[in-house]
């Protein structure tokens, strides 16, 4: 392998936060470092699209139920959710460089585990391996750039690295497609396997040492009662939308959940150096900033479980229509976020941000209004418009959390930005779901009519949410400025 095409003939020295921050390290090794980062968010987030079209061949070959099926991806979003909060903390206890290299080893020894596996128990505990993987390489990918470039280049950076997630997304279900196709679903743990050796490579090379590393407790009893409450939330919310919020196993998950997090509540108020530390919420800026997170995700996200149905059932589209009108969103996600990054670095960002919950919530407002007998045209624009608002507002609004934290809290704050954007996301699906049963009842999954009809009702309740992240966005921030010698677009 040439490292040096990618930046690596020169491997990063050990240096501190500040120094990197500073602009101490030089611009070919922050290019090194972005590109890497961003090659690994791209395997990350292709991963999900890939392997989710794999299930059904999965299921045929194991012959399991579709509901234990489905924990080969419900397993990633919970323990991605539930361990980054942990791993965000630690970060800064082992060295984030560090805890990055093991997550992304750790991802690729269970994807080739994956690959071997010869029954459904031995690829679930491989799909568990890559999550675990997962929740230490995530918080560590924005963490690590945050810290490595400097203020007036940071949002262009982040800009990028959202930009390799979203084309990761819209990518991934044609790659799994056509490996699926080529050799069976084992063929896409093994394209998982080699590219993320390749990139455990190449961060040993970028990355030699530990990073910076703290000397502080770690809070084991917090953690532990986290890690039993908040998964059995998200898995309640899952499983409750599918098979009803009375039976038996979902009252059990909410009462494992009302427990965990209560005695996470209780253990937090009373250690020294906790795993979430409220008087950080207590910063208005950061504050509005994972407000936003929380009310944007949970606004957009339920788009990938309905718009399919929409598409294929209320206006006939055939799949392979339907595949390439849902990459819109993720397409103009990648376009956008690039450019919302360097306008971040160049004026407020704040108000980049802003005009970002503009275009999401118009987004939103539009694709409320889709009915039955709309056009083409009038879906695939509002799908266009929502995906350039994810873009334009996430790289700014990370940038603005960003600033407002100490270098040594960044693997925290990248935890909290990915999973309490990932559990709004659940909550969000889960809400609409809630919402269009209750408003179309029995027929609105068999019936096409009925189904747009609900849909529309909605998500026309999801514009006041998106309402109130532009108010919290524009009363509760100060305009957060570019500092001298910004680079020019």
């Amino acid at each position: 392998m040439n490292s040096e095409a990618f930046g690596l003939g020169h491997p990063m020295t050990a240096q501190t936060p500040s120094a990197a921050s500073s602009g101490a390290i030089s611009r070919g090794e922050e290019r090194a470092i972005l590109t890497i980062t961003c090659l690994a968010a791209f395997l990350f987030f292709n991963s999900f699209g890939s392997i989710s079209v794999a299930l059904p061949t999965i299921q045929k070959q194991f012959g399991n139920s579709l509901a234990e099926i489905q924990w080969i991806t419900l397993m990633g979003v919970v323990t991605i959710s539930s361990l980054s909060f942990c791993f965000g903390r630690a970060g800064g206890l082992v060295g984030q460089r560090r805890l990055y290299k093991i997550g992304v080893a750790l991802y690729t020894v269970g994807a080739v585990l994956g690959a071997l596996s010869f029954s459904f128990v031995q690829l679930l505990a491989s799909r568990a391996v890559m999550a675990v993987g997962l929740a230490m390489a995530l918080p560590m990918s924005t963490a690590l750039l945050a810290e490595s470039f400097a203020s007036d280049r940071r949002g262009q950076a982040l800009g990028v690295f959202a930009s390799a997630i979203a084309v990761g997304r819209m990518t991934g279900p044609a790659i799994g497609g056509f490996l699926l196709q080529a050799g069976g679903w084992p063929w896409i743990f093994w394209m998982n396997g080699i590219l993320g050796l390749f990139v455990s490579v190449a961060l040993i090379r970028l990355f030699p040492g530990a990073g910076k590393r703290t000397r502080e407790p770690f809070d084991i009893w917090g953690s532990l009662s986290l890690l039993s409450g908040y998964p059995a939330l998200l898995i309640a919310l899952t499983l409750g939308a599918e098979f009803g919020w009375t039976s038996r196993a979902v009252a059990g998950w909410f009462l494992l959940a009302v427990f965990g997090l209560g005695s996470f509540v209780w253990v937090e108020a009373r250690v020294a150096r906790p795993l979430i530390d409220v008087a950080m919420f207590r910063r208005k800026i950061l504050a509005a900033a994972l407000a936003a997170v929380v009310l944007s995700h949970m606004i957009t996200n339920p788009i990938a479980l309905c718009a399919p149905i929409y598409l294929q059932n209320a206006l006939g589209v055939s799949a392979v229509t339907t595949g390439l009108l849902l990459a819109i969103l993720p397409l103009t996600t990648a376009l956008a976020s690039p450019v919302s990054g360097r306008l971040a670095d160049r004026i407020d960002a704040s108000k980049v941000a802003a005009v970002g919950l503009v275009a999401a919530v118009a987004g939103i407002a539009c694709y409320a209004a889709l009915g039955e007998d709309s056009a083409l045209w009038m879906a695939s624009a509002a799908l266009a418009l929502l995906g350039a608002g994810v873009g334009f507002f996430t790289p700014a609004n990370q940038k603005i959390a960003f600033a407002s934290v100490d270098q040594e809290d960044y693997g925290v704050l990248a935890a909290m930005l990915s999973s309490l954007g990932t559990a709004a996301g659940t909550i969000g699906t889960t809400i609409t779901v809630a919402l269009m049963e209750s408003a179309a009842g029995p027929k609105l999954w068999s019936d096409p009519a009925t189904f747009s009809s609900a849909q529309q009702f909605a998500f026309a309740c999801f514009v006041p949410i998106g309402v109130l992240a532009l108010l919290i966005a524009f009363n509760s921030r100060p305009g957060v400025e570019p500092t001298a010698g910004t680079a020019r677009l």
